[in-house]
């Protein structure tokens, strides 16, 4: 996975209810409910652009300490890739996911396989629905 997709993926993790923001998808449909119930009025975000870029440097920096821990490969990191080595995770941050898992299963399953799914580059890709990322000078 490329490092930007990541990012947007995490921006999602973190705000669901910017989801309803961008240009659906296959499979977007029937989450749609789920997120209307995400939806918090002291959450609003009043520049999405402005807030990702601003998260740019605590994404990158937690990207390097999950390759400092060998849990990601260094060198596709360089290259900006994202693959997880066959380091086990500890127990404790297992469960940890686990419970994140069962209390947001709509959000996640949403962002980890439609959202997910998406390619980052092209006319339908990742960049271009959610307008977080630059697109118009893609090589494609």
């Amino acid at each position: 996975m490329e490092v930007d997709k990541l990012r947007i993926l995490d921006f999602y993790l973190a705000f669901p209810a910017e989801l309803l923001e961008i240009q659906s998808f296959r499979g977007f449909k029937k989450y749609r409910k789920y997120l209307k119930a995400e939806m918090n009025q002291y959450e609003r975000v009043i520049d999405r652009k402005r807030l990702f870029f601003k998260m740019e440097q605590i994404q990158i920096s937690a990207m390097k300490a999950l390759v400092s821990y060998s849990l990601l490969d260094a060198r596709e990191f360089k290259n900006g890739k994202i693959k997880r080595t066959d380091i086990p995770l500890t127990e404790q941050l297992s469960l940890r996911i686990q419970e994140e898992f069962k209390s947001n299963q709509n959000l996640l399953t949403l962002i980890t396989g439609p959202l997910a799914s998406l390619n980052l580059y092209g006319h339908l890709g990742l960049k271009v629905k959610t307008n977080l990322i630059e697109f118009k000078y893609d090589a494609v």
